[in-house]
């Protein structure tokens, strides 16, 4: 029978629901198998469809997933598609052989998928997110509004893409894993990387362009030393894009640079 006229007893609500369950991915983290029991968790109502009937073939499905397993929580959704869609597709005789199959699959997946996400998400987002949000509360001057628009604006970025990600991991990763993995091999991750970087400092200097624009003053009240302070703020935001120092630490830097001065003046 071809491939596209068998029914698959998993549908989009199955996946949806077993996505939203690997949010809790790290409620049961331990430090002798990390995020096993979260992942067995989100997978269980996809196991029980799967091995329907079938009491012994499901008990062996749960102890192959209550194994090591870790990766990045972003990404782990593509792990769980291509799990999911190996336990159902996989013959369950040899036991052995589709065990291994599984497992090889498993452990040569999570390191990969967690360099990807902790580069783009930890390295990328989360810092280029908080310097969005620690500069509209500068320019707003720390006022209660600022405040709600600076989390409003920091969440939508973080978790925008966050969701986006997951969701399409996700589905491509059950209904066409063999297409998943080229997909992401065409993604420009380092790309992103440094758009995210020239991005960041571009809003940081915009940012302190227009503060000290409706500040209406100068840094330390001779034009000599102003040039000479922006000068050597200049130079420190080039120290640190050379030294690939994190868009925050360049940021909180500068902030408390800025700290100083108006102490001293």
């Amino acid at each position: 029978m071809d491939e596209k006229t068998v029914k698959k007893p998993i549908g989009p609500f199955d996946l949806i629901w077993s996505g939203f369950k690997l949010n809790f991915l790290h409620l049961a983290w331990n430090f002798e198998r990390l995020q096993n029991l979260g992942f067995l968790l989100s997978i269980d109502n996809l196991l029980r469809k799967i091995y329907a009937g079938k009491p012994e073939e499901r008990l062996a499905a749960a102890r192959r997933h209550i194994g090591f397993f870790n990766t990045h929580i972003f990404f782990s959704p593509a792990l769980l598609g291509v799990m999911a869609r190996l336990e159902e597709d996989l013959p369950d005789d040899p036991p052995k052989a589709k065990e291994l199959e599984i497992e090889s699959t498993k452990m040569g997946l999570m390191g990969p998928l967690a360099a990807i996400g902790d580069s783009l998400f930890w390295s990328g987002l989360k810092p280029f997110s908080m310097l969005m949000g620690v500069g509209i509360i500068w320019l707003t001057k720390f006022t209660l509004n600022g405040w709600i628009w600076a989390v409003a604006v920091s969440l939508i970025i973080y978790n925008a893409p966050r969701v986006i990600i997951k969701s399409y991991l996700l589905f491509k990763a059950y209904y066409r894993y063999r297409e998943l993995f080229s997909s992401i091999q065409k993604v420009k991750f380092q790309d992103i990387m440094k758009s995210l970087k020239v991005a960041g400092m571009g809003f940081l200097g915009a940012f302190t362009a227009v503060y000290f624009r409706g500040k209406a003053l100068t840094l330390v009240g001779l034009r000599w030393l102003d040039t000479l302070a922006l000068c050597g703020a200049f130079m420190v935001v080039v120290w640190g894009l050379r030294s690939k120092k994190p868009i925050s630490f360049i940021f909180m830097t500068m902030v408390a640079a800025c700290i100083v001065l108006a102490y001293i003046t």
